[in-house]
C-alpha cells in the first residue's frame, strides 16, 4: 500500500506547510522514510547519518535519474505533466492530484497535493521535452532572428516590428485556441502529417533546404507551416513544434498509460501446460548429457582471453544439432550450475567436473530444478554471444564480457508478468506481454525489449515456459524465490515442490524399446537413466519427443565396444530391453563389428630408444638401475618409454651409459633444461556490492539513527564523517547545494578545512562552479572568492533575513 504522502512524523502534529525538504522529510512517518529508502535504495549507500544529509542525495543527479527511470507509465505522465505546469518554478498546483502518491513516495517531489515542488534536477531527468513537448511558442520565437520572422509577420497579417516584439506577437498568436483550432483545420494532408508526428514526440524535425535541379520553387510542407508560426525554425536546418500545437493535435494524451495494456489470454489447464514444458525439460537434459558427453571426447581449448572461441561454440552446436543461441544458452547454465569449467595448465579446457557426474545420478526433477536455479540467478547474459562488444570484438561464451550484472532482476521481472497471469493461461501474443512489461518503465523500454525478448526464449528453451506461458512447476520456483531472504541470495526455498510438481507432470519412464527392421529403436517415453545410458553408448539419437528414435550403426557399435563393452554384452542388452524381436541383421552387425574391433592396437609413448648394436640394447633393458624409465622393447634395436626424453636421458646417464637426444630427422641435438617457472596467477575474484538494507527492520533502524542525529544536530547541516572517507558523497551533496545557491542567486554559510587544521566559516554568494572550486562574493572582501569543494564541512542556504548563526532549515 502507498504511503501517504502528507503523513506526518512520530511526533508533535505538524502545524502550516513544510518550507523545505529537510523540513518535509522530518514531517515524514518512519514507515515513509522506510519505504523511501526501499523504493531508492542507492540512498542509504553509504548510510545517511541526519536527514539533512538523506535531503542532499534526493537531488543528485545520478539518483533521480534511476528514480524518473523506475517510474511506471502513469507516474512518469502525472510528474512530466507537473514539470510542465510547473515551467521555471519549484511550486505547482498540481493539475490532477490523482497519482501523486507514488512520486511522493520516492520523494520526487514534496509538499501536499494542493502544492506541489519538484525537486530541481528532475527536469535534468526527464530532458529539455518532458512528455516528447516542445517548448513553449514565447520561448521559441524569443529565439528566431528578426529576419526570419519577416514572412511570419507578413503571412499572419501582423505589422513587422523588431525583437522582441514581433517574436511575441507571433507567440500571442499561437498561444490563442481559437485562431490555433482554426489554423489546425486549414491543414492539408502533408501538414497535418507533420505535425502529428512531431506532435507524437519528439518535438525536431530536419528541413531540407535544397531541392532537386528544374523542380518548380514551390516550398514544401515545412515551409509552409514555418511560414505560417506553426513551425519554428531553431537553427539553419531544425525546426520545433511548440508546445502549444503539440497538445492541441494530442487527443487524450493520458488516457493510455493510466492503466498497464491488457494481455489477451489463451486459457488451458494447468497439467496441459506443464506437460508441454516437459518436453523442452527433457531436451535440455539431454542436451547437456551431449554437451558433457562432446567436451569429454574433444575439450575445447580455453582463449586466453577467457571464454569459448566462436569455432568451439559452432561446433559444439552442430554436434548438439541445434542453433549457436540455444548452445551458448546450455554451455553458459552449466557452466552456472558448476556442471563444466576450465582446467589450470598450461593449455586449459573445458571439460565436465566432478559435480557433472553426481548431477547426473539425480533424478529428472532434480537435474531441472539445479539448471532453472543456476539460470534465474546467474549474472551472465547469454544472448550476448557472438554479439560485438565495447572494443567491436566479437563476444565469447563463458568469456568475461557475457557478465552483466543487472540480469537476474531484469530475468525476475520478465518472468513475473507472466507470474500474474492465472495458472495455465498463456498470452495470446507475446507482443502484449512486451508492451505489459514496457509500461511499467517506459523510460528503459527501448533499450530493455532486446533482452526481454532474449530471456522469454531461454524460458521456451529451457521448459520454464510452455506455450507462452509459465509452467506450474515453474510457477512453484518462482513463488518460493520470493521471499526476502531467498531473493537475496538468489536460491529460491521451495525447489523440493517445484521438483514434485514436475515430477507429476513427466511421463512415467520406460525401461524397453522396440526394435525395427531397419536397425531403428523406438523408446515410446523419457528412457530410465541406466537405459538412456547404455543408448547413448550403443546407438544415436535421430527424433525426441513424446516417444525417441535411435538409430544403430556401425559407428555407434563400435563406439561402444571402444568403451569397454564386448559384443556378447551389447547383444544380451538388446535381447534383453526390446520388446520385439531382434532382427538377424542387428545381430550380424554387432558379430561383425566385435570381431574386427583391437584387431589394429595403438597405444602412448613419450620417449624411444633406438640403438643399431641388439646386444648394447638387450643389456639396457635388463639393467635394473634404469628399471624407472619403464623401458619397453618393440623391436630388435627399438625400446620405448612413457616417460620424457629428458627423464630417460637422465636415468640412463646415471646407469654409466652415454646416450644421446636425436631430431625427428636423425640429426644429434642438445637438450638443455627449463628454467624454473611461477605458477599462474589466479584469476582474481570479483567484487559484489552488497545491497543497500538487507531486510525491512535494518531500514527501520537506519531511519530511527538518522531521526536521532537529527534531533542531537539540531538545525545544522554537518556531512557524515563516514561519507567523509567514501570518495565522492560528501561532493556530491555538497555541489547539489552549491547548485541551487547559485541558480537561485542565494547566499550560503559554510565551514571550510584549512590546509593548518583549522576551521574557519564564510558566508558566499556563489557565481559559479566548475573545477572542483565554488567562486562567489564573500561579505567583508572585495572581488571574487575561491573555495576548493573538497574541504567544505558545514554548509546550509541562508534566507534573506538569516545572519551565519541563525538556524537555517534549507537542506542540501
Amino acid at each position: 500500500m502507498a504511503a501517504s504522502p502528507v503523513s506526518p512524523s512520530d511526533g508533535a502534529e505538524p502545524v502550516g506547510r513544510a518550507a523545505s525538504l529537510t523540513e518535509w522529510l522530518r514531517r515524514r512517518s518512519d514507515r515513509d522514510l522506510t519505504r523511501l529508502l526501499r523504493l531508492r535504495p542507492d540512498l542509504a549507500l553509504p548510510a545517511p547519518p541526519d536527514l539533512v544529509s538523506l535531503a542532499g542525495r534526493l537531488s543528485v543527479r545520478t539518483s533521480v535519474q534511476r528514480a524518473v527511470d523506475a517510474l511506471d507509465a502513469r507516474s512518469l505522465r502525472v510528474l512530466e505533466n507537473l514539470v510542465l505546469a510547473a515551467g521555471t518554478d519549484d511550486a505547482v498546483a498540481a493539475p490532477d492530484p490523482d497519482g501523486l502518491a507514488d512520486l511522493f513516495d520516492r520523494a520526487l517531489i514534496w509538499g501536499e497535493p494542493d502544492l506541489v515542488h519538484v525537486v530541481p534536477t528532475v527536469r535534468e531527468a526527464l530532458g529539455p521535452y518532458p512528455a516528447g513537448l516542445g517548448r513553449p511558442a514565447a520561448a521559441l520565437f524569443a529565439l528566431v532572428p528578426d529576419l526570419q520572422l519577416v514572412p511570419v509577420l507578413r503571412r499572419l497579417g501582423l505589422a513587422p516590428s523588431a525583437q522582441p516584439r514581433a517574436g511575441a506577437s507571433v507567440a500571442a498568436l499561437v498561444s490563442d485556441p481559437a485562431w490555433l483550432a482554426a489554423q489546425l483545420t486549414e491543414l492539408d494532408a502533408e501538414e497535418r502529417e507533420v505535425l502529428e508526428r512531431l506532435a507524437a514526440g519528439p518535438p525536431l524535425g530536419t528541413v531540407r533546404t535544397t531541392r532537386p535541379a528544374g523542380t518548380e520553387p514551390d516550398p514544401g510542407a515545412p515551409h509552409r507551416l514555418i511560414n505560417r508560426g506553426l513551425l519554428v525554425p531553431i537553427d539553419a536546418q531544425r525546426v520545433e513544434l511548440p508546445r502549444e500545437i503539440g497538445l492541441a493535435l494530442r487527443t487524450a494524451p493520458d488516457a493510455d498509460r493510466r492503466q498497464p495494456p491488457q494481455v489477451r489470454l489463451v486459457e488451458r489447464e494447468p497439467l496441459e501446460l506443464d506437460r508441454l514444458g516437459t518436453t523442452a525439460v527433457l531436451e535440455t537434459l539431454r542436451l547437456v548429457d551431449a554437451l558433457a558427453g562432446s567436451w569429454t571426447a574433444q575439450p575445447p581449448p580455453t582463449l586466453r582471453s577467457g571464454g569459448l572461441g566462436v569455432r568451439d561454440l559452432r561446433r559444439t552446436a552442430k554436434e548438439l544439432g541445434i542453433d549457436e543461441a540455444p548452445a551458448a544458452l546450455l554451455v553458459e547454465t552449466a557452466y552456472a550450475a558448476g556442471l563444466i569449467n576450465a582446467t589450470s595448465g598450461a593449455e586449459p579446457v573445458f571439460l565436465p567436473t566432478p559435480e557433472y557426474d553426481s548431477w547426473r545420478r539425480r533424478s529428472v526433477p532434480q537435474r531441472w530444478s539445479a539448471l532453472a536455479i543456476a539460470w534465474l540467478g546467474m549474472t551472465r547474459q547469454p544472448s550476448l554471444v557472438n554479439q560485438r562488444g565495447d572494443r567491436d570484438r566479437v563476444i565469447s561464451a563463458l568469456g568475461p564480457d557475457v557478465e552483466r550484472g543487472t540480469i537476474p532482476a531484469l530475468r525476475r521481472r520478465v518472468l513475473g508478468q507472466l507470474l500474474e497471469l492465472p495458472p495455465g493461461a498463456a498470452p495470446a501474443e507475446r507482443g502484449e506481454v512486451l508492451a505489459a512489461f514496457a509500461w511499467h518503465q517506459p523510460r528503459r523500454a527501448a533499450g530493455q525489449r532486446p533482452v526481454v525478448e532474449a530471456i522469454l526464449a531461454e524460458a521456451d528453451v529451457l521448459g520454464v515456459t510452455a506455450a507462452g506461458g509459465l509452467t506450474g512447476y515453474a510457477r512453484t520456483l518462482l513463488a518460493g524465490a520470493g521471499a526476502t531472504s531467498a531473493a537475496a541470495s538468489g536460491v529460491p526455498q521451495s525447489s523440493a515442490a517445484a521438483e514434485h510438481a514436475l515430477d507429476r507432470a513427466l511421463p512415467e519412464p520406460v525401461d524397453h524399446f522396440l526394435v525395427q527392421p531397419d536397425l531403428t529403436l523406438v523408446v515410446p517415453g523419457p528412457p530410465e537413466p541406466t537405459l538412456a545410458t547404455e543408448l547413448s553408448l550403443v546407438a544415436d539419437l535421430e527424433s525426441t519427443g513424446g516417444a525417441s528414435v535411435y538409430r544403430i550403426t556401425e559407428r555407434s557399435v563400435r563406439r561402444a565396444l571402444d568403451a569397454g563393452r564386448s559384443g556378447d554384452e551389447l547383444a544380451a542388452f538388446v535381447h534383453a530391453r526390446s520388446r520385439t524381436p531382434v532382427p538377424q541383421a542387428l545381430q550380424y552387425l554387432i558379430d561383425d563389428a566385435a570381431r574386427r574391433h583391437g584387431v589394429l592396437r595403438a597405444g602412448s609413448a613419450g620417449t624411444y630408444l633406438r640403438c643399431d648394436d641388439e646386444a648394447l640394447l638387450a643389456r639396457v633393458v635388463s639393467d635394473r638401475a634404469v628399471a624407472a624409465a619403464n623401458l619397453r622393447l618393440i623391436a630388435p634395436t627399438v625400446v620405448i618409454s612413457d616417460a620424457p626424453v629428458t627423464r630417460v636421458l637422465e636415468v640412463l646417464r646415471e646407469a654409466g651409459f652415454a646416450p644421446a637426444a636425436e631430431s625427428p630427422d636423425g640429426e644429434l641435438i642438445t637438450l638443455g633444461v627449463e628454467p624454473p617457472r611461477s605458477p599462474n596467477r589466479p584469476v582474481p575474484r570479483a567484487a559484489v556490492a552488497r545491497g543497500a538494507g538487507d531486510s525491512d527492520a535494518h531500514v527501520a533502524d537506519l531511519v530511527r539513527r538518522m531521526r536521532s542525529a537529527d534531533a542531537l544536530a539540531g538545525q545544522e547541516h554537518r556531512v557524515s564523517p563516514l561519507a567523509r572517507d567514501v570518495p565522492g558523497v560528501t561532493s556530491a551533496a555538497t555541489m547539489e547545494v552549491l547548485r541551487r545557491a547559485v541558480r537561485e542567486a542565494r547566499v550560503v554559510w559554510f565551514g571550510c578545512a584549512e590546509a593548518d587544521g583549522r576551521e574557519t566559516e564564510h558566508t558566499l554568494q556563489p557565481i559559479s562552479l566548475a573545477a572542483g572550486m565554488v567562486r562567489g562574493y564573500e561579505r567583508g572582501r572585495s572581488g571574487l572568492a575561491a573555495y576548493p569543494v573538497h574541504r567544505i564541512t558545514t554548509i546550509r542556504v541562508l534566507d534573506e533575513d538569516d545572519e551565519p548563526g541563525d538556524d537555517a532549515d534549507d537542506p542540501a
